[in-house]
């Protein structure tokens, strides 16, 4: 799945795991989260550790009220 983030976005996967604020791995890593958490059930810290970044980051793209637009990420799941 994170190869097709890292596509959709156009960031490499480097990119997504690690630290940066650009918009696009922002963006990317909040995707990436909400379908983890909300799809496939990993557990928001196990995320975090993937991604590099802090359980509270994760926990904010879950919790946001928005679906990000992924939905051709999720049906190729």
């Amino acid at each position: 799945m994170a190869k097709q983030v890292c596509q959709k976005y156009t960031i490499s996967m480097g990119e997504l795991c690690s630290g940066s604020r650009r918009r696009a791995v922002v963006e990317a890593r909040g995707s990436m989260s909400w379908v983890a958490v909300r799809e496939l059930g990993y557990s928001g810290a196990d995320v975090a550790r993937f991604l590099g970044v802090t359980n509270s980051c994760v926990t904010r793209f879950v919790a946001s009220a928005a679906k990000p637009d992924i939905d051709d990420l999720i049906k190729n799941l």
